[in-house]
């Protein structure tokens, strides 16, 4: 598992319910990790401007037209009586990019006079390119006026290929509505003839009829039948006109569209089918159905018939004619709504009216002819001769009243396309542009710049999520609590070679600001009354507990109290390495394996410190864990307690070695020493867990490796403006180095990745003897002050008496009989683990 992956499965468990991070921490990351974002920022901003170094420069020219709609039919306007204020010029829009414009348009200039910045001229399509994507088309907000834009390498190119769009679509439009009229007028003009035809021999029958028969009038009945016949043929007639005229401009129009380009076209029969228009139109023909039935019954006669073409609308508001003729218009109106929504794409609007006028005649066509059938029916039943007569009468009214609508229409048609004019002008002539308008370098610069700090933002914070380690006190209280203190936190030292003792500044400079760290939790102990056994452990190895073990117990010496070091990590010990003392065979596993004297164990690190002694761990044993568990271990601390005023064990880590439980057993408390930029939030969380889960008295920890003015809540500088250099030097303390490099180095900012590689070399070197090591002195004997424990302690207490005393062995007679035997041989701890009365035995609390 990786440590984001722990990190993450452990910190579930304390983050519920947390505050998020405030802006003081955001502030303190991104200060921290400043680096990634100019590195984001840089990376960002490189790329914009190698960018602007490749980028071709782009030129833009700009013609500005007003664009008139294409030119409605007047005949279908008036028959429909919609208003003609419309003003909207979508489909014209939509032309200017069409590819037959633009064809046009590069057909009108001589390519060979443009080049691209190769060189090459633009005759070639490579080298052209797709001109539809380089031309954009924007309308002025409620105005017709239109502005084409060209952009392209080229400023001549640019500027020309404008002018010649404006020029070209101006064409198009203008063919586009001309044809319409044309196609219109030249339909009229061949129906005239025909019907002019139709009338002469319309006329001709009826005279001949009227010369070889005897009847000249006909009945009654039957004058009362052709009048109907012929009101019904004289309103069919001028709507199947009217049909074919909407249908032969439809298809000028859709064919138009098609060669300008133009996709998605519907057909008549599309439109027909859509399920809205279907309902509609069936609407429609029963009103139309009930309304004839209606007007047939107000023209009585064949004159009025004959000028009745189209229906009255001049009706009492309180008739039903009345009623009927508004539901119609209705219907009208809502086909008129739905065709436009189908066809607004690519529809004008007098195609979207002659559609209409298209499915309303075919409907009004449809009615009539139903009607007149059966009046024709009727006049069947007549005799042959009268019946003869009535429709050769309705033949030539039904001529004259065509000849009379077709000869109106063309006169209109011609004044409409005699009225077709140009329907585009040209505002503004497209200029030749000076400064190109892409890349924009500053644009692009200041988005650069905005888009570099958005990305090394976010790589800053994702660098800094990636990271699990700790970095300040309150990512330590999140999990441990908040009610487990802080006893203090200690600077990231620089160490000196020339040092006797390198990382001991409580003893190289007793004045430093290093030092008063050390001395405030030493005094945080002190001040603990209750409190004598202290075990310093922490999540990993080179994390500093030695370190701290060994300053806090310099501090405490000073102070006149007898202080006792416990080397209690017998997989790798440290102290005597830390005081520069060569490994002694006799220690705290020999005390409690071979009843050693711990007189003979205890040794004196300094020869001007006598109150400080150190417990070395003697050789290595088999089960270490078996050592803190053996009674005569827990006896030992007993007996050690009523001497010293305090004892502190360094203790391994708890990922490394289990006896860490057992030490915690016999303490008064527990320290944790965590290290800034190393020690992983998972593993505090698993090491806090499995002492709580242990009911170990865990009573804080120290926060080590800080780097003073970069961590939040740390500022160095009161070290050192309290005055500790003047003080230093009127009272003579010089055993120190002076303080301006260390505020030299305390003032450069390190990166977790400093952090690391500091760490990283301690791990190098952790177990190395890098310099002179002393030979270990003992601190009680005959050579020393003091030849016992106990002289020792009643010397400062001459009434002092022990509550309990460690079994001391017995001589045993066979021990000389065995001593030349293999079991010499055997480890000592052997005896202990073939012990029943020994292994895993515990005392009682």
């Amino acid at each position: 598992m990786s440590q984001q992956d722990e990190y993450q499965g452990a910190m579930n468990a304390f983050d519920a319910g947390e505050e998020g991070i405030s802006i003081a921490e955001l502030l303190h990351i991104f200060r921290k990790r400043f680096r990634w974002f100019v590195l984001g920022l840089v990376v960002v901003v490189g790329l914009a401007i190698g960018y602007l170094q490749i980028a071709v420069p782009q030129y833009e020219s700009q013609v500005s037209v007003l664009v008139e709609p294409i030119q409605r039919s007047s005949t279908f306007e008036s028959l429909l009586d919609v208003s003609t204020s419309t003003t909207k010029i979508a489909t014209e829009v939509e032309l200017i990019t069409s590819r037959k414009n633009i064809e046009f348009a590069l057909g009108t200039l001589d390519l060979s006079k443009y080049h691209n910045p190769d060189g090459l001229d633009y005759r070639d399509k490579n080298v052209l390119g797709n001109v539809k994507e380089r031309i954009v088309v924007s309308t002025v907000k409620d105005t017709n006026i239109v502005r084409i834009s060209v952009t392209d390498a080229s400023p001549e190119f640019a500027r020309d290929l404008a002018n010649a769009l404006a020029s070209s679509y101006d064409q198009l439009l203008t063919g586009i509505a001309k044809n319409s009229k044309t196609a219109q007028r030249e339909f009229i003009e061949s129906q005239i003839p025909i019907n002019d035809a139709a009338l002469s021999q319309a006329s001709n029958a009826l005279g001949d009829f009227r010369e070889n028969s005897d009847i000249i009038q006909l009945t009654d009945k039957s004058s009362l039948l052709v009048n109907q016949i012929s009101y019904y043929a004289l309103r069919l007639e001028p709507l199947k006109l009217q049909l074919k005229e909407s249908m032969v401009f439809i298809d000028s129009y859709t064919k138009s569209m098609q060669d300008a380009g133009m996709k998605g076209v519907l057909t008549l029969d599309q439109l027909r089918a859509d399920p809205t228009i279907t309902a509609k139109l069936k609407d429609l023909e029963a009103w139309k159905t009930e309304l004839t039935m209606y007007e047939s019954l107000t023209s009585p006669t064949a004159n009025a018939a004959t000028s009745t073409v189209a229906p009255a609308t001049g009706m009492d508001s309180s008739s039903r004619t009345y009623v009927i003729s508004s539901a119609i218009s209705q219907v009208t109106k809502d086909l008129l709504n739905r065709v436009s929504v189908l066809t607004r794409s690519y529809a004008s609007d007098a195609n979207t009216q002659a559609v209409v006028q298209a499915l309303t005649t075919e409907v009004g066509i449809k009615v009539l002819e139903q009607r007149g059938a059966v009046f024709v029916n009727e006049l069947s039943q007549l005799p042959v001769l009268e019946r003869k007569l009535s429709e050769l009468q309705r033949d030539v009214q039904i001529s004259e009243a065509i000849g009379l609508k077709l000869r109106e229409m063309l006169e209109e048609v011609k004044l409409s396309e005699a009225a077709v004019t140009g329907n585009v002008t040209v505002v503004d002539q497209a200029n030749l542009p000076l400064s190109p308008v892409s890349p924009n370098k500053l644009l692009i610069l200041a988005v650069a710049l905005l888009l570099g700090c958005a990305i090394g933002l976010l790589l800053t914070l994702g660098i800094e999520t990636l990271d699990v380690s700790i970095q300040n006190e309150q990512q330590i209280q999140k999990i441990i609590g908040k009610d487990v203190p802080v006893l203090g936190w200690i600077p990231m030292m620089k160490v000196s070679q020339s040092d006797m003792y390198p990382t001991l500044s409580v003893y190289n400079d007793p004045l430093s600001f290093e030092s008063e760290r050390f001395k405030l939790v030493a005094n945080m102990l002190y001040n603990k009354s209750n409190k004598k056994v202290y075990s310093i452990t922490s999540c990993a190895m080179a994390e500093g507990k030695s370190t701290i073990i060994g300053n806090i117990s310099l501090a405490l010496a000073q102070m006149g109290s007898k202080v006792l070091i416990i080397d209690g990590d017998l997989r790798l010990p440290s102290m005597e390495r830390f005081f520069r003392l060569k490994h002694r065979g006799v220690g705290l596993v020999d005390f409690v394996t071979k009843e050693t004297k711990l007189e003979d164990c205890i040794i004196r690190p300094f020869e001007n410190v006598p109150t400080l002694h150190l417990l070395p761990p003697g050789n290595a044993p088999l089960v270490p864990a078996a050592i803190f568990s053996n009674p005569r271990y827990i006896q030992g601390i007993e007996y050690l307690r009523q001497i010293y005023d305090f004892i502190i064990i360094d203790a391994p880590p708890l990922e490394s070695a289990s006896e860490l439980l057992s030490i915690s057993k016999h303490v008064d408390g527990l320290i944790i020493t965590v290290r800034a930029g190393i020690t992983s939030k998972g593993s505090l969380y698993d090491l806090v867990s499995n002492l709580r889960t242990a009911n170990a008295p865990l009573i804080g920890f120290v926060f080590n490796g800080v780097i003073p003015g970069t961590t939040s809540g740390y500022r160095y500088g009161y070290g050192y403006g309290y005055g500790y250099g003047s003080y230093a030097y009127r009272y003579g303390y010089t055993g120190g180095k002076s303080s301006s490099k260390k505020r030299k180095h305390h003032a450069r900012r390190r990166s977790t990745s400093w952090y690391r590689k500091r760490y990283k070399q301690d791990l190098k070197t952790r177990g190395k003897v890098t310099s002179e090591q002393y030979e270990p002195v003992l601190a009680f004997g005959p050579h020393a002050e003091f030849s016992s424990l106990e002289a020792w302690a009643k010397e400062a207490n001459p009434s002092f008496t022990f509550s309990s005393m460690p079994v001391q062995p017995k001589e045993k007679e066979s021990a000389s009989a065995k001593s030349n035997t293999s079991e010499d041989l055997l480890d000592s701890l052997s005896l202990i683990e073939q012990d029943g009365a020994a292994v895993g035995k515990k005392t009682e609390q």
